[in-house]
């Protein structure tokens, strides 16, 4: 393998990290949105039924839990290879004096290795990454149609 390859590939994992938060904002933005809506209609009705209570409560509970989801997805995960000289957390964990020798000392066969363990870091990093945001997706969808619902009930 060559050095080239290896940083190909990280560069890879990077662009799918960059990715799944790429989707973080717009189901952010709808969710509030959804919240809004449904808060200011709260906020005028002067008597509320069983019926408007469970719909909004079913469509409350899902977005919410997007929400959560959504902070999950987005929260940084700076755990990496230990004693790396490519991760950043690894690299300010040592002297500037000694990080600066490993690396004029690096072969390029250790060099190779770094960059393979933070490509398999990043790896795991967006795999839990598009985890959090497909169940983010998949919830505020389930919410739609009690939204619908608690949108007409609140609003007559």
């Amino acid at each position: 393998m060559s050095t080239e390859r290896a940083e190909k590939i990280l560069s890879l994992q990077l662009e799918w990290v960059k990715a799944a938060d790429a989707k973080v904002p717009p189901i952010f933005a709808i969710n509030v949105a959804m919240l809004g809506v449904i808060v200011a209609l709260m906020k005028a009705l002067t008597s509320w039924t069983v019926g408007t209570a469970i719909f909004t409560a079913l469509c409350l509970i899902p977005l919410a839990l997007s929400i959560g989801l959504i902070a999950l997805a987005m929260f940084p995960r700076l755990s990496g290879p230990k004693g790396s000289n490519v991760f950043f957390g690894g690299i300010t964990k040592k002297a500037e004096a000694i990080y600066l020798e490993e690396v004029k000392t690096l072969s390029d066969e250790k060099y190779e290795n770094d960059l393979l363990s933070q490509a398999y870091r990043n790896a795991e990093i967006a795999e839990t990454k598009y985890a959090y945001v497909k169940l983010a997706f998949v919830s505020s969808f389930v919410s739609v149609p009690f939204w619908l619902v608690a949108i007409y009930l609140l609003y007559v």
